[in-house]
């Protein structure tokens, strides 16, 4: 039983006339981006609790982490996919919102959690394996949302391919995008949509990590060396497919170099960090964290030496 073709879906797109702001395009890859984002940050509180993880110190780590992560990912695509924007309009690098990458991402959350590590004086593991947890959960729903929008298109196959997606948008001569209007009648074309087939991908990561290795709690580091080693393998092979040649739908291919995408010298560095990780020894200092259970031993002890100080004060809880 064939799996394609998928019908192409064009999804809605709005155009209010914002205070300020003008007309503006309004479409559904930034909600549902900030509802997986918000949805991961409460996955990692809960894992931090589970880790006895100082809940404010582990709050502001996400803070810097989702910083450093949006912003590094914005310029890695930038700069890397399409310098062209640079020279067109610098000041594109400010503009977080105008394109993610996702290997980015990645690297952008590292540095934040070294950056934020190296200047609390805290181990690294623990954050990472609480990170990786809401990664994994923002990176199912930016995956949908790419599905939605069709923004990473594949190679061209035939209809009758499994998985693929189509009639594909015509580049017309007229200009626009259009759904094969402009194409001759019986060639729609039909490719693979990686943003749907890579969302497919993440859903079986997240259903082992969650249903399976992220169930028990593991050394520090072996969670992040789990999720970094599959999805590593998995973003390098899925990078073969995508378009190569402008035109029939796609008007800029990814930049190669040396015929691998930017985003599959990542996934090797991804790969190894996690084999590393997965085979670790651990070390005493990887427990050196802040934890909850200390914060509110030392409360409970500066709260009970107040009141013996001033026992009167124990004593003015208002009337019920």
């Amino acid at each position: 039983m064939s799996l394609g073709p998928i019908p192409y879906f064009d999804p809605p797109a709005w155009r209010p006339d914002l205070p300020v702001l003008g007309p503006t395009p309004l479409g559904i890859f930034g909600p549902i981006v900030v509802i997986g984002v918000l949805i991961g940050m409460q996955i990692c509180l809960k894992h931090a609790a589970r880790r006895d993880l100082d809940e404010g110190v582990a709050r502001d780590h996400l803070f810097w982490t989702l910083i450093f992560g949006f912003v590094i990912s914005h310029w890695i695509s930038v700069i890397f996919y399409f310098p062209e924007r640079i020279q067109e309009n610098p000041w594109v690098l400010l503009q977080v919102w105008n394109g993610l990458s996702s290997v980015g991402g990645f690297f952008g959350a590292f540095v934040g959690m070294l950056w934020f590590a190296k200047k609390h004086k805290q181990p690294m593991l623990v954050f990472a394996d609480m990170n990786i947890y809401g990664l994994v959960t923002g990176m199912i729903f930016g995956r949908l949302s790419c599905a939605l929008v069709h923004d990473h298109p594949g190679k061209i196959v035939e209809a009758v391919t499994p998985l693929a997606v189509g009639p594909w948008p015509c580049r017309c001569p007229e200009g626009g995008r259009r759904l094969s209007s402009c194409c001759v009648e019986g060639t729609g074309i039909f490719r693979y949509d990686l943003g749907l087939v890579e969302f497919s991908a993440l859903l079986v990561l997240g259903a082992l990590l969650y249903g399976w290795y992220g169930r028990t709690l593991r050394p520090h580091g072996r969670i992040t060396g789990f999720v970094a080693t599959c999805y590593g393998t998995i973003r390098f092979g899925l990078d073969f497919f995508r378009e190569t040649t402008a035109g029939n739908g796609v008007s800029t291919p990814d930049l190669r170099y040396f015929g691998l995408t930017i985003a599959q010298y990542f996934s090797v560095a991804f790969f190894l960090a996690g084999i590393y990780l997965l085979v670790r020894k651990p070390r005493p200092h990887d427990d050196d964290y802040a934890k909850e259970s200390d914060y509110q031993a030392k409360a409970k002890a500066k709260a009970e030496a107040e009141v013996a100080e001033d026992p009167a004060s124990s004593e003015n809880t208002p009337a019920p």
